[in-house]
C-alpha cells in the first residue's frame, strides 16, 4: 500500500516537472507571435467547456410582487416585436400606448456589448398546501441564459441597463396627472388628481422665439445634471419666478414646461393650507419629475416685502396686528384657519425638507413681483426670473399662426407700428382672433381697428397730460417772477434802510 501511494506520488512529480519543462521551453524558444497565439489558443478552449448559465426571475418572490420581473416584461416587450413568432398585445388603463409581451415558450435573443443573451418566457403550474388544502396557481418566470463568462458583465451592467430602459419605457407611457392639495383630508390622501392633457407647447406658447429657446435649454440643462447638484451639494430642484401683468400667458408657459418635460403637475392652493407642518407634508407627497406650481403668491398669503414695510413705518404693533389677523383667518392675504407663514414658504421652496425626492421643478407666478419679500426671490429659492409682458411683434406671429393659420398678411406693417403704443396682452389678442377663425382677413382687420380704438384714449390722455404739463409750467413761471420781485423789494427795502 505504502509503495503503491509512493509511485503515486512519484508520477505527480514527474508529471509536474515534464510540465514546467514543456512551459519553459515554450517560453524560451518560441517567437512572441506564436506564444502569444497559442495562448489565445489555449483561453477559447478552456472558455468553450464552460458551460451556460441560467438566471431564472419569477413574478413573485415569496407572495410579493417581484420588480425586476416587471422591468424584464416591459424591457422585452420593446424589442420582441420583431423576433417573437406568437405575442399577446394589451392597453393598460393608465398608459399611453400599447404594449407587447412574450407568449409561453417564446425566445428572444439581442446582443448586448458584443455577445449574445437568450430570454425564454415559461409558465408552470405550482401547486401549494395551505390548512390542509391543495391550491394551483400559475406561476411565470423569466429564464436569462448566457455563457459563463460573460457572468460579471451580466452582473455590472446588463441587469442595470434593463432596469434602465424599462424605468424609462413606464415613464414615456405613463398618463399624466395633474394634482391639487385638499383643503379637508377625508380618505388620509392629501392629493387628488385628474388626467392632465393641456394642449400648451413651446410651439405655441406667444413668447419672443429667443426667450422660448432659452427656457428650453435651461430645462434640458437641469434635468441632465443629477451628478452635478450631486457634486456641488445641492438639492436637485430648480425654482422659476414667472411675473407680469395678468392674461401674458403664465399658465399657459407652464402647462407647456411640464409637456415639455412630461413632468406631472402639483397645483398648490396656499389658501387651503392650515399650518407649516401640512406645507412639509404635501411636499414630501409629491412625486418626483414633477412640477410644484403656486399661483399668483401675492394674493395667497402676506409675502409682502419686510424691507419696505420697515421703511414705510410699519411698527411693531402693525406687524402683530398683522399675524394675528392672519392667525384667526381674517387678514386678507390668508384664508380661514390658515397660519402659513413666510418663513414656512421658505423653508419650503429652499429648506431641507425641499431634498426630498428629487428632479423637481418648482414655479410661482405673480402680477406684482415687487410686492414679494427678496428673500423668496434669491437665487436657490427663484433661480430664474421670466417677465411676461405685453405682446410684441414676433409674439403676435405666433398667435396669428395659431388662431387664424396664415404667417403673412398686409396689416402686418400697420399691426407693427400700433404694438408699438399699444398695450395689448396675449389673451385679448387671442379673444379676437377667436371671433374669426374662419376669416382670417376680417380677424387681422378687427385686430386693427381694436388697436385703433385703444391707441385714441392714450393719445388724448398724452395730450391732456401735455397740457397740464404746460398750464404747470405757466404757473411756475408766475411764481418765480413773484418771487423775484419780492426778494428785489426786500433788497430795496434793506438798502433804504441802511442809508437813512
Amino acid at each position: 500500500m505504502t509503495m503503491e501511494l509512493l509511485l503515486d506520488w512519484k508520477s505527480i512529480g514527474s508529471l509536474l516537472a515534464t510540465f514546467m519543462f514543456v512551459r519553459t521551453a515554450i517560453h524560451d524558444f518560441l517567437p512572441p507571435e506564436v506564444y502569444q497565439a497559442l495562448k489565445r489558443l489555449f483561453l477559447k478552449v478552456f472558455a468553450a467547456l464552460k458551460p451556460k448559465i441560467s438566471i431564472i426571475i419569477e413574478e413573485f418572490d415569496n407572495s410579493y410582487n417581484n420588480d425586476l420581473f416587471d422591468a424584464v416584461q416591459t424591457y422585452i416587450g420593446s424589442k420582441c416585436f420583431s423576433s417573437a413568432q406568437v405575442l399577446k398585445l394589451s392597453k393598460s388603463k393608465n398608459s399611453k400606448s400599447l404594449s407587447y409581451t412574450m407568449e409561453t415558450n417564446q425566445n428572444f435573443e439581442e446582443v448586448f456589448e458584443g455577445f449574445k443573451v437568450n430570454w425564454k418566457f415559461h409558465t408552470v403550474e405550482k401547486k401549494t398546501n395551505s390548512m390542509g388544502y391543495t391550491r394551483s396557481h400559475e406561476n411565470r418566470y423569466f429564464e436569462l441564459s448566457f455563457h459563463g463568462k460573460y457572468k460579471e458583465i451580466i452582473h455590472s451592467s446588463y441587469i442595470p441597463h434593463i432596469t434602465e430602459v424599462a424605468e424609462k419605457i413606464k415613464f414615456k407611457n405613463r398618463e399624466r396627472k395633474l394634482y391639487t392639495n385638499r383643503s379637508a383630508d377625508e380618505d388620509g390622501r392629501l392629493w387628488s388628481s385628474v388626467p392632465f392633457s393641456h394642449p400648451s407647447t413651446f410651439d405655441t406658447v406667444a413668447m419672443n422665439p429667443i426667450r422660448k429657446r432659452e427656457i428650453q435649454d435651461d430645462l434640458i440643462k437641469f434635468v441632465n445634471r443629477r451628478e452635478f447638484y450631486s457634486r456641488v451639494g445641492r438639492a436637485w430642484k430648480r425654482g422659476y419666478l414667472l411675473y407680469g401683468p395678468p392674461g401674458t400667458g403664465k399658465t399657459s408657459l407652464i402647462a407647456a414646461i411640464a409637456n415639455f418635460l412630461e413632468f406631472d403637475i402639483y397645483d398648490l392652493e396656499l389658501t387651503a393650507v392650515t399650518s407649516n407642518s401640512q406645507l412639509r407634508k404635501l411636499l414630501i407627497s409629491t412625486s418626483s419629475k414633477s412640477v410644484v406650481v403656486v399661483e399668483d403668491i401675492d394674493c395667497s398669503l402676506d409675502l409682502s416685502d419686510r424691507k419696505k414695510e420697515d421703511i414705510n413705518g410699519d411698527d411693531h404693533h402693525d406687524q402683530h396686528e398683522k399675524g394675528r389677523k392672519r392667525k384667526h383667518g381674517n387678514y386678507s392675504g390668508g384664508s380661514y384657519g390658515s397660519i402659513v407663514s413666510l418663513s414656512g414658504v421658505l423653508n419650503f421652496v429652499d429648506g431641507l425638507w425641499s431634498s426630498c425626492g428629487g428632479e423637481r421643478l418648482m414655479i410661482f407666478t405673480t402680477n406684482h413681483k415687487e410686492k414679494l419679500d427678496q428673500a423668496l426671490l434669491r437665487p436657490g429659492r427663484m433661480d430664474k426670473h421670466i417677465n411676461l409682458s405685453y405682446c410684441e411683434i414676433s409674439a403676435f406671429k405666433i398667435l396669428m399662426n395659431n388662431y387664424l393659420n396664415i404667417q403673412k398678411h398686409p396689416l402686418m406693417n400697420d399691426i407693427e407700428e400700433l404694438l408699438g403704443v399699444v398695450k395689448m396682452t396675449p389673451a385679448d389678442i387671442g379673444e379676437i382672433f377667436m371671433s374669426c377663425e374662419e376669416d382670417a382677413n376680417m380677424g387681422m382687420v378687427k385686430m386693427v381697428e381694436e388697436m385703433r380704438i385703444r391707441l385714441r384714449p392714450a393719445q388724448e390722455s398724452a395730450d391732456i397730460n401735455g397740457e397740464l404739463s404746460k398750464e404747470d409750467d405757466q404757473v411756475a413761471e408766475e411764481k418765480a417772477e413773484d418771487l423775484k420781485n419780492e426778494r428785489e423789494d426786500s433788497v430795496a427795502a434793506e438798502l433804504v434802510d441802511s442809508v437813512e
